[in-house]
């Protein structure tokens, strides 16, 4: 089981945990990732899209090992900040990439009982490009072409 760094009176240390997740991710350890949890968590990961739910520490703990298998081969770096922090959650976002890369963006709310992780979402974008550029509306096109259409009607209009 991994220490949930505790400010006092059993509230999580915002910025010691989220230094700690830096570590888990820069150096894919899966054991002291999967130690955060209680037995009964629910994760929820969002990456470009596409969602994966896993609850228990059965199904979090081979998705954990999957995803730190990953970084390790890729080679991720990232860089944590706190976005804020009560008694029983833990905000943050973070910056990074593979392979020396910073294109990744990504925000992540851990959700705490008894100093143990009951609930983790994450919202991962794997590469951020900038509005305007070819490539990125591009791709709004393809995913959500109403969306895409109506922003350039708008732009269009107030020009």
């Amino acid at each position: 089981m991994t220490e949930v760094p505790d400010a006092g009176h059993h509230t999580p240390d915002a910025n010691a945990f989220v230094a700690l997740l830096e570590t888990i991710s820069n150096d894919a350890l899966a054991d002291e990732w999967i130690g955060l949890y209680a037995p009964d968590a629910t994760v929820e990961w969002i990456v470009d899209g596409s969602v994966a739910r896993y609850h228990g520490i059965d199904e979090i703990g081979p998705a954990v090992e999957e995803l730190t298998t990953l970084w390790r081969a890729l080679h991720l770096r990232v860089r944590t900040t706190v976005a804020c922090s009560d008694a029983t959650t833990v905000a943050l976002t973070y910056t990074g990439g593979f392979d020396g890369k910073v294109n990744q963006r990504g925000a992540e709310i851990w959700t705490f009982r008894d100093q143990r992780v009951v609930r983790h979402q994450m919202f991962a974008y794997l590469n951020v490009l900038p509005e305007d550029s070819f490539l990125g509306r591009l791709r709004v096109a393809a995913m959500s072409p109403r969306v895409a259409f109506t922003v350039l009607t708008q732009r269009t209009i107030s020009s």
